[in-house]
């Protein structure tokens, strides 16, 4: 697996320098503007920020379908690694590439914003309130890409199409969001328990709130959390399931 993840940073390597090097040059001309555009500069730093993560999210897609409808399939799933050891190093090859960019962009951001404001916010952070936010990161990344991934393999087996394919699995895509969606909703509205990682302990902070999942406040709807994770595994494990027994590249 850890082959993979080196093979497939390496490959994606001019796609990350490229996201940060646009990043960087656009911050500095920005950092140009400060005095005369005011607000726009941090407001059009944010906005890269947002771009750039979009950018290389989008770019983790591309690979998969690339290896689901382009010759690289051939090479890539035939090779001695199980769906899931497949699965797992595209999760881990998305989240190094996002967390870079991110690094990068956050960082122009800090030099482009002459108020520090908004940064020593996080010195009243706690450690809980750090690790939490840092969870939800690594979550966030890797359910949404577990779930369009199995979105995008499904739709590959069901129709062996290369247009098919992809707008199966777009309409797949959207039928599993809006009733996932439900779903949480409901267990949310039925089981409205929450976990506050905001205060001194999770023992104190155990109660009742119609909020759901709140990462500012650092609360998590107990419900909720144990039904995407559930969602999770299940899409996880379809996912390589259906690598390994059911996927056709011909």
């Amino acid at each position: 697996m850890f082959k993979l993840i080196k093979y497939e940073l390496r490959s994606n390597f001019l796609t990350i320098l490229g996201s940060c090097i646009s990043v960087i040059i656009a911050n500095l001309f920005l950092m140009t503007k400060r005095g005369t555009w005011d607000v726009a500069v941090p407001g059009l730093s944010a906005c890269l920020i947002i771009a750039a993560i979009i950018v290389i999210f989008i770019s983790s897609l591309k690979i998969m379908s690339k290896y689901l409808y382009g010759d690289e399939g051939y090479l890539f799933f035939t090779l001695p690694q199980s769906g899931a050891s497949i699965i797992a190093s595209r999760l881990i090859t998305a989240l190094i590439q996002i967390s870079i960019v991110l690094f990068v962009s956050i960082l122009m951001f800090n030099f482009t914003v002459e108020d520090k404001t908004f940064f020593n916010l996080f010195k009243d952070f706690k450690l809980s309130q750090v690790l939490f936010s840092i969870v939800v990161y690594i979550w966030s990344v890797f359910s949404s890409l577990t779930f369009i991934y199995f979105c995008m393999v499904i739709g590959k087996v069901a129709l062996k199409g290369k247009k098919l394919g992809k707008i199966g699995s777009f309409i797949i895509f959207i039928i599993l969001s809006i009733a996932l969606s439900w779903l949480s909703t409901k267990i949310t509205s039925i089981f409205p328990q929450t976990l506050n990682f905001g205060g001194s302990s999770i023992a104190n902070n155990f109660g009742a709130s119609n909020s759901g999942f709140s990462i500012s406040g650092g609360k998590l709807n107990i419900a909720s959390t144990i039904f995407d994770i559930i969602t999770f595994v299940g899409f996880f494990v379809g996912t390589t399931y259906l690598i390994d027994k059911k996927l056709d590249l011909s």
